[in-house]
Parts: structure tokens; sequence; C-alpha cells
């Protein structure tokens, strides 16, 4: 067919020329779509056209109309109509464009889809941040009504520890010291879990005793496997540097989950603890750690399952726990630029293992931060026999009688106690202080806005009182902004009696 002949038919096909008389009788027609004749009434046929007799009082001779439906043999079509008024009738050009508006309805259609689709995701998206807000806020909301009544147990346990005990007392003592270390660790697992998931989790490198922290691990470890029946092993590379800079706290979270984790699901058999040297360089030492059980072992299809938050691979009624472990481990191990690996085999045991890079401090850095100069400064406080005077400032009566107790044995401090934030500053100007031990969530007032008003004092030996605060809210955010507000250090409840004392002689002059 000749190109000419592809454009008569196209034209044929797709477009339809009517004259009309005045009276909107057809005159003249091509037969293309519509199935219209010479001498129809036009306007009886298709409604739409009863409105070409509001045109002629209009002064345009030519109107354009676009998207009309028109239905012939029960077939529809969407065309364009362009309508010439002619002297004697009119002159109308049918277009038939139902392919292109279906076409174009179609990508219209998938637009607006997609529109909603995407303002689906970002309500879902909302949806999920709000739940993970929530979430965090509980958290730390429970975190904090129980860490008061958890300071105030292990303290009482404690100043119970150092007196005179049956034997039989003094084992009850005990397993009321395991529990409440189970339950601070698992306060401190969740907290931190809640601390990655926000992104509010940093990971903080300072100079600790590698091998006297893997010592200790061995020791409580070895313990607790024989109680089980289980031996246990620890092997070191005499390669491994003792003295490392790295986050001493996360690290032993991990190491402690999965010794914890190895114990808990080994019936008989050995738990051992392995950390070797892989490489040196740029004064970093890139360490392996690996933590191997002869236990149930875990089945190759729910080795990404164990990772997740609240995950078990048995029943709760079968097992204690609470299944944040392992995601804990996963979790702090990405932050610290590493990844935990598992080999396990089903009824012959597991292994868990991972590589850290832990810088080595030179000479210079260990002599600042090895704590050498605290230890003395706290050896001359002690027998000097000088006593110290001590504003305690702390609204929990349990955590005040606690706090009182422990000062007191010591027989270094005076103390005075308030229990209302609205009194500290008029005590501040009228005595003086060595310290000032205050809590940051009082009543009508709080700790950390006391401190930056404190700090404000032109008096000099006010503004320099040492302020040490207790926080039952743990974020690193919040002890950061109460550093930031003027407290010297900031502990976070529960804490035991040797830390708080330490922290004390800490920031006290001889």
């Amino acid at each position: 067919m000749r190109p000419d002949q592809y454009q008569k038919e196209y034209f044929k096909a797709n477009f339809q020329l009517i004259l009309l008389d005045t009276d909107g009788v057809i005159q003249e027609c091509n037969r293309s779509f519509l199935p219209i004749k010479k001498g129809d009434l036009l306007f009886s046929l298709y409604p739409f056209f009863e409105s070409l007799e509001s045109l002629k009082s209009l002064p345009e001779k030519e109107h354009h109309f676009y998207c009309i439906h028109l239905s012939a043999e029960e077939q529809e079509f969407i065309t364009d109509i362009k309508v010439t008024r002619l002297e004697q009738g009119s002159m109308i050009l049918i277009q038939d464009l139902t392919t292109h508006y279906n076409s174009y309805q179609e990508v219209a259609q998938a637009r607006n889809e997609s529109i909603i689709n995407e303002e689906l995701i970002l309500i879902k998206n909302a949806e999920l941040e709000e739940r993970e807000r929530f979430k965090n806020l509980f958290i730390q909301n429970f975190s904090h009504e129980l860490r008061n009544p958890l300071m105030s147990s292990m303290a009482i346990t404690q100043i119970l520890g150092d007196t005179s005990l049956s034997n039989e007392q003094q084992q009850m003592v005990e397993v009321l010291r395991d529990s409440q270390t189970h339950l601070k660790l698992l306060l401190e697992d969740t907290l931190s879990l809640s601390m990655i998931a926000s992104g509010k989790l940093e990971i903080r490198a300072a100079i600790f005793d590698l091998g006297k922290m893997l010592e200790l691990l061995s020791f409580t470890y070895k313990t607790k496997a024989k109680a089980k029946g289980l031996s246990f092993t620890y092997t070191q590379d005499q390669r491994v540097p003792k003295w490392v800079e790295g986050d001493r706290k996360r690290l032993f979270q991990i190491l402690t989950n999965l010794l914890d984790n190895a114990i808990k699901y080994t019936d008989e058999g050995s738990v051992s603890l392995e950390v070797s040297f892989n490489q040196q360089y740029a004064r970093k030492a890139n360490l392996h750690f690996s933590i191997s059980d002869t236990g149930r072992g875990i089945p190759e299809d729910k080795h990404e399952l164990i990772f997740e938050t609240f995950s078990q691979l048995t029943s709760p009624e079968k097992e204690q726990g609470t299944g944040l472990g392992l995601a804990l481990v996963k979790g702090l191990l990405f932050l610290m630029g590493s990844e935990v690996q598992l080999n396990s085999v089903t009824g012959k045991g597991s292994v868990f293992s991972f590589d850290l890079d832990l810088r080595i401090p030179m000479e210079s850095d260990m002599k600042v931060s090895t704590g050498t100069t605290t230890s003395a400064t706290s050896q001359k406080i002690v027998g000097s026999g000088k006593k110290y005077r001590i504003l305690l400032v702390e609204d929990d009566e349990r955590v005040l009688t606690v706090l009182f107790k422990m000062l007191m044995d010591t027989g270094h401090f005076y103390l005075d106690i308030l229990s209302d934030g609205a009194q500290v500053l008029e005590q501040v100007i009228q005595n003086q202080y060595d310290l000032i031990l205050m809590d940051i969530n009082l009543p009508n007032t709080r700790g950390d806005q006391l401190t930056r008003i404190i700090r404000e004092f032109p008096f000099k030996k006010v503004k320099q009182i040492p302020i040490i605060g207790i926080t039952a809210f743990a974020y690193e955010d919040h002890l950061r902004a109460y550093k930031e507000a003027g407290m010297n250090q900031v502990l976070a409840k529960p804490f035991d009696k040797e830390e708080l004392l330490n922290t004390l002689y800490s920031f006290l002059r001889q």
C-alpha cells in the first residue's frame, strides 16, 4: 500500500467529517466510526449535539470540545470535536481518540496509585517512628522507675553483707546479690538495645586493662560453669596486648552475653573463651574473640532468627530469658565496626566469634588514663583522718537512707541532707561545702538546673564546689547534658558503694 493510501486509511478510520444544514440535518458525511448517514437528524442521534443550537448566538465561528464520550452500537468512543459555523449550516470534524485517552487515563491512574502508595509508605513510616518513639519513651520511664528500688535493694544487700551473719544468712545474701546483678544486667541490656534502635548509643573509647577484664571473665564463668557441672577453659594468645583503647563496657557486654548463652544452652561438656591475635597495623591490634560450647547447637535455618530482638529457639516455659542477648551483641558489634560469626552443628555445639580492632595506647597516654593518680588520692584521703562536709540532696527516702548509711560508715564525712531542690541554693550560700551529691530529678526543680545557677554565682568558693549528679535516667545524651550543665560527674543508678566513694574521693582535696 502506498503512503498516501496509508494516510487515507488512517484519516478515514480516525476522523469523521459531517456537514449539517441549519436544522441539524446531515447533508454530507464519511461513515468511518459513527453509524450515521445523509438525511439523519444529528441532534436526535446524539444529545451532545443539541448544544450546537446555542452556538449560533456566539460571535466565534469555531468551537472545540475535548474528551467527549459518544456511544454507538454498544461501543463507546472518546473524541475531540471541532465545530465550524458556515453560512448555510455547520461543519463538524470528529476525531476518535479513544486509545489515546484510555492510555492517558491508565498512565494517570498509575501515577495516582504511585502517589497514594508513597503517601501510604510515609504514613506507615510515621506510624513506625511513633511506635519506636513510644517504645523508647516507655523504656526510659520504666528504667527510671526500676533503678531507684534496685539501687536501694543492692545497697542494703551490700550493707547486710558487711555485718556479722551466719553461714545460712550469708548464703541468702549471695542469692540476693546474684539476682540483683542479673536484674541490673537485664536492665542495662534493655536500655542499650533501645539506645541502639534510636541511634543514641555511642561507642566511647578509653584505655583499659584488657588482660584484667579477661581474667575477671575467666574467673566468673569458670565458677558458673562448675555450678552447672561444665568445664570452662580460657586461652589467650601471648601477643594479645594487656592495655588497649576501646569501649570496655560494650566489649564486656558482648562477651558476657555470649558466655551466658553458651552456659545456658550447654547441658554437658564444656564452654571455652579464646582470644587470639590476628594482626597489628597503625597502632591498632586486630583481635579474634571466640566463644565455643558443646551444647545443643542451632539449626542452620535459625541462624538469622536468633539475632532478632525477643527471639528464642525454645519456648519461654522451657528456658528462662528475654531473647535480647544476641540482638544486643549484633547491634553493639555493628557500632564497633564488626559483626558476629556463627558456626553451629545441631547436637554438637556452637562457636560464636568476631574480630575487633582495638587501639594500642602509647606510654604517655597510659600515665594519664590508668587511674593511678585517683587511686593514690583516695588512699591519702582515707588515711588522713580529715572529714569533709557534703550536701546530700535526694528525694527518694529509700535511696537517701542507703546513701546516708554508705557515707556515714566511712567516718570521713559530715552530711547535710535536703529532699527539696528549692532549698539547695539557700543552703549553698549560707554554708561551706566540700562537695554536693545531688539527684537530678528533684521536687520543684531539677538538679542540672540548680547546677547551672551555682556555676553562674559570683562567689568563687560556691561556683567551684564539685557537684556529683545521681540519676535513674541513664541514656548517654542525658548524662552528656548533665555534664554540660556543669556537673563534674554523673553516677547512673544503681551503683555500688565502691563506685560512689571512688568518685567522691577523686574530687575532694586533701
